[in-house]
């Protein structure tokens, strides 16, 4: 394993993480009526960029952003860690390479923040409307199927296995914080499957629903409002366990570190 590729991996857990960190700590002040809002990917890159140092602050994440999608795509094509080329490996480095594009896809959206001038974005964007109806119907029927796949998959539980964490510092404790934060996580994947699903099956909707939109679906009454509590905690645990990860995570197959 080279010593680049874990440089790599711990500069984009870091940036991976603090995304989560901020989306769940607005939410959670939104929760709380506290002067924050239901926050997704696009409002929490909004929210760094009114900051002092907004800008850099942006680049510096859009930047982590990128390392974080390389070491998806160096995992998925030339598997440094040696997972082997059987089925379920090969599934799970095929996870991993659309991984990579969703938060190349991210990144690019920082970037875009950066360069340009305050975005406010339409909550829900609109496709053109030059796709037909029809396309648009299994197109976000599909969506929606795989998101409840992806829902499922995190509810399991066993993406956690991936960090080789056992034997490390702290291991129990830093377990229990990402599986909180994994179910969090899929419970608003969920949601958002269920809207697409909802779209493609019965409204014929043209709009993207997204992390906002669950949040704010979570707010309608007062037990939902717990929910969406529970929630933001938990997206700021799965940001905050992906920030342990820049330090605690095992690479499997290391090897002496090589000349880059």
């Amino acid at each position: 394993m080279k010593k680049s590729f874990k440089v790599l991996a711990a500069i984009g857990f870091v940036s991976k993480g603090l995304i989560y960190v901020i989306i769940g700590v607005l939410s959670l002040l939104a929760a709380l009526e506290l002067g924050g809002q239901s926050s997704g990917t696009n409002q929490a890159l909004s929210f760094l960029k009114q900051q002092a140092f907004g800008r850099t602050l942006l680049f510096l994440l859009g930047s982590g952003l990128v390392c974080y999608s390389v070491w998806m795509f160096i995992q998925s094509i030339y598997d440094p860690e040696q997972k082997g080329k059987k089925r379920q490996a090969i599934l799970k480095r095929f996870g991993l390479f659309t991984t990579g594009l969703v938060y190349t896809g991210v990144a690019a959206l920082a970037f875009y923040h950066l360069f340009t001038q305050d975005y406010t974005g339409d909550q829900s964007t609109s496709y053109a409307q030059f796709i037909g109806s029809t396309a648009l119907t299994y197109g976000f029927i599909l969506i929606g199927i795989i998101l409840a796949v992806q829902g499922v998959v995190l509810i399991r539980g066993g993406l956690l296995d991936q960090f080789n964490l056992e034997g490390q510092k702290h291991y129990r404790l830093i377990r229990a914080m990402g599986k909180f934060g994994f179910y969090a996580r899929a419970f608003v994947v969920l949601i958002i499957a269920y809207f697409f699903l909802r779209a493609g099956f019965y409204s014929g909707n043209r709009e993207i629903k997204g992390i906002q939109d669950a949040f704010a679906f979570l707010e309608q009454t007062f037990w939902s409002r717990l929910l969406m509590i529970l929630t933001a905690v938990g997206f700021i645990a799965y940001g905050a366990f992906f920030i342990i990860l820049s330090k605690y995570r095992r690479f499997q197959a290391e090897e002496s570190d090589k000349a880059d």
